[in-house]
């Protein structure tokens, strides 16, 4: 659909998606691209748009492409996707539809935008005006034409009472016939009837017309006749209100009084009077009530008139320069508040000014200051973290890192280690060798950050131990850590304490988890931080699910409670807690709810089409459906989980590697095939030793102590019980599976016999024990 500005594309089809949603089994989404500045993040908006943002850092990692994410959703779905908004970036929405539409049969995509996308198979539906009344149409007749009942319905709106007969019928016609039947020229056109009599405007009309129709001849007559409505709607404006309307027309995330009196600096507007301006611009429709109270916004057409007088009159950076400043000021202190009691406020600021701040941070790049860039990127980051937007943390932080000049400094360091760590997570297609350079870089800043842990700032530090620790270097992530965890400041000790839990945690450390996962938590507490105090509850969930399920139940329950007060949680997220929660139901017995909450997960990593969340969710299913003793539906499972299975994805595929093969070993076990069972758990702890957490290796080596008991190697079996147990850090008094291998090998071999094997199994030190455990070592003795 195109056509000119004002047109009514959006609304004319917003109205033909809903009235065809019906032919559409999977559903239609709307994707606007008015506030996208940047051509390579129309994937980044379309994949938003359908609602697959992103998630935490392991979620991104397993992520592909954007067009192979969204030929993975909607490949095989009847869908419509409604576009909208498309000039400005033309040349990259045409490649990516015509991709989508090549790889998605049953796809189709309505377009808006002033110019066609040029892509084969593509039908235009030219937007032009609204029908417009005869020369000799009566008033019955005028009433029946599309363009005097829009202009009747605005006029009456602003001037109740307002009715077209055969007094006004002349003025109304000689109105819409001159606007040419466009619909935001006839709402502005109306909205001028709140101080102007109807001959006044239709006056006013006639004469701006014949002044700018001197202008660019090969412009189409309509969108002269836009612009001209335009034009005359801003002269009709005072010299402050015309002030206000084009220097907020710079703002592409909305405007709020406080940004429009920064934008205002230096005029002879004064700032007590912007609140009243604002409110003016709303009357003459140059302005709209955003959905936040406070908050408007301008219509894309009405913006960049604004900034083109800017640019004519020369003024356009100096007051990209004053949106910029505003915008940096104000994000170091959301930013500064994301840790703290006002945590929620500060999240709903960045979230309704993050398109400002976007283009702040464009404008910071755009002038060359690279301490600048890197600064406002820096505060971003942490807001990035929270919402699991890694995709924009890459990007702004490679832009930012780009500019010349930056020396280096501790805030530099710190934003190319997080950089490093989101291009990985985001960029699955780096080479070896690039990969294998990002891990070198990361060693040298690593070595850089670790000269000067006393005068690295406290955030900045918190955010690279992360990264060093993710690309496997914990002693330096360590040395930050433990700095944090010692200091003064409560928030980043706590976080340091939760870093610490993680690394612990991988490491079979449960004591160290225990000691830290409790003064996180407190220092979380304290701090007034409620999403820190969500992160760390699921933790000790997981901790507490070996002796106190209701405990775990009742961690996961205040978790997803508090981070509902920040807002969704990310997909990740999400499935995390939700299959934790499987893991707890399933422990105790409530397989109803297991069931219910498999099918909420699966629901959810399907609408989201998050292909490798669900190869956990239908891991995590067939474990259930093994144990219920349908081994026929959780062959199937396994199957598609293993096809889904592609790559070198490392988290969560390996986790998912490992548990589908020990689920494939106990199934195999369930039908009597024992060769079937040690092939599965050799390519399980394969998987598990890729993926550096030796809880997950202890599923193996429960699974291992199956099939030694299978082969009436009681003995053995009880040893690598024992080992397991050394490889979580914790007695497993909870899990089904090791209960009942526990009351079998007490039988088989008496409980002190059984106590005695066990114990040298959970005496072994971690990396004995990740040897014992090897499924291969079964087989020398088979």
């Amino acid at each position: 659909m195109l056509g000119p500005g004002g047109a009514g594309k959006t609304r004319l089809a917003v109205e033909a998606a809903r009235n065809h949603r019906h032919e559409y089994r999977d559903g239609a989404w709307m994707i606007d691209l008015a506030s996208v500045t940047e051509s390579d993040k129309v994937g980044a908006a379309v994949l938003a748009g359908i609602g697959l943002r992103g998630g935490p850092m392991f979620e991104a990692r397993a992520q592909g492409a954007e067009l192979d994410t969204l030929v993975d959703h909607l490949g095989s779905r009847e869908s419509l996707l409604l576009v909208d908004n498309c000039e400005h970036l033309i040349d990259a929405v045409a490649h990516l539809v015509a991709a989508l539409l090549s790889r998605c049969p049953a796809l189709r995509v309505l377009a808006t935008s002033r110019e066609p996308l040029a892509v084969d198979g593509e039908t235009l539906v030219p937007l032009g005006p609204l029908t417009l009344p005869g020369l000799d149409d009566g008033v019955e007749q005028a009433l029946q034409t599309a363009s005097v009942r829009l202009f009747t319905e605005r006029a009456a709106a602003v001037r109740p009472g307002f009715a077209v007969d055969k007094t006004t019928l002349p003025q109304v016609r000689q109105v819409v016939r001159s606007l040419d039947g466009m619909p935001l020229a006839l709402e502005l056109a109306a909205a001028r009837l709140r101080t102007l009599s109807l001959p006044e405007l239709a006056d006013g009309l006639s004469d701006r017309f014949r002044l700018l129709t001197t202008g660019s001849r090969t412009a189409l007559p309509r969108h002269r006749t836009l612009r001209a409505v335009i034009a005359w709607s801003w002269q009709l404006l005072s010299d402050q209100e015309r002030t206000v309307a084009e220097r907020v027309s710079i703002l592409p995330g909305g405007v709020t009084t406080a940004s429009a009196t920064a934008v205002c600096a230096g005029t002879a507007v004064p700032a007590a009077e912007i609140p009243e301006l604002l409110a003016s611009l709303v009357d003459r429709s140059l302005l709209q009530l955003a959905a936040d109270p406070g908050r408007y916004r301008m219509l894309e057409t009405l913006r960049e008139y604004g900034t083109e007088r800017l640019a004519e009159t020369g003024d356009l950076g100096t007051i990209r320069d004053l949106a910029a400043g505003y915008f940096v000021e104000l994000i170091a202190r959301y930013d500064s508040q994301l840790r703290g009691p006002g945590q929620l406020t500060a999240i709903r600021g960045i979230t309704a000014e993050y398109d400002n701040a976007l283009a702040a941070l464009r404008r910071r790049c755009d002038v060359g200051d690279a301490t600048g860039a890197v600064t406002l990127a820096l505060n971003l980051t942490w807001y990035w973290l929270i919402f699991g937007r890694h995709r924009d943390a890459a990007y702004w932080l490679g832009e930012a890192l780009a500019v010349p000049g930056g020396e280096p400094t501790p805030d530099r360091d710190s934003a190319r280690a997080i950089y490093l760590l989101n291009r990985g997570d985001t960029q699955p297609g780096l080479t070896a060798e690039q990969t294998m350079d990002d891990q070198a870089e990361i060693r040298e800043l690593a070595d850089r950050l670790l000269t000067w842990p006393s005068s690295l700032p406290g955030r900045a530090s918190a955010l690279t131990a992360l990264p060093l620790a993710i690309m496997q270097q914990e002693q330096a992530a360590l040395v930050i850590i433990d700095h944090l965890a010692d200091g003064d400041d409560v928030w980043l000790s706590g976080l340091a304490h939760m870093f610490r839990v993680q690394i612990a945690e991988n490491a079979g450390d449960l004591d160290k988890v225990r000691t830290d996962v409790e003064a996180a938590l407190a220092c979380f507490r304290q701090a007034g931080d409620r999403w820190g105090q969500a992160a760390v509850l699921p933790m000790r969930a997981q901790l507490r699910k070996y002796d106190d399920l209701d405990g775990a139940l009742a961690d996961l329950r205040e978790a997803r409670s508090l981070a509902g007060e920040f807002g969704s949680l990310s997909l990740g997220d999400d499935v995390f807690i939700d299959l934790r929660w499987i893991d707890l139901y399933l422990r105790s017995g409530d397989t109803d709810r297991a069931i219910a909450m498999i099918g909420s997960a699966r629901e959810r990593t399907l609408r989201a089409s998050s292909p490798e969340m669900l190869l956990l969710v239908e891991a995590w299913e067939a474990v259930l459906w093994v144990r219920l003793g349908d081994l026929e539906r959780a062959r199937k499972l396994l199957d598609d989980a293993e096809r889904g299975l592609h790559g070198d994805t490392t988290f969560p595929g390996d986790h998912a590697r490992t548990l589908i093969g020990s689920t494939r070993a106990t199934l195999c076990m369930e039908l009597g095939d024992l060769v079937g069972a040690h092939e599965a758990l050799v390519k399980a702890y394969a998987a598990a030793l890729k993926t550096r957490d030796l809880p997950i290796l202890s599923l193996v080596a429960v699974n291992a102590a199956a099939l030694a008991e299978a082969h009436e190697r009681h003995h053995e079996a009880a040893v690598l019980l024992g080992a397991a147990s050394r490889l979580r850090g914790a007695h497993d008094h909870t899990d089904r599976q090791v209960r009942e291998l526990t009351r079998r090998g007490q039988a088989a071999l008496g409980e002190d016999v059984f106590a005695t094997a066990y114990g040298k199994g959970w005496a072994l030190d971690r990396k004995t024990a990740v040897t014992e455990v090897d499924p291969a070592r079964l087989r020398q003795h088979c």
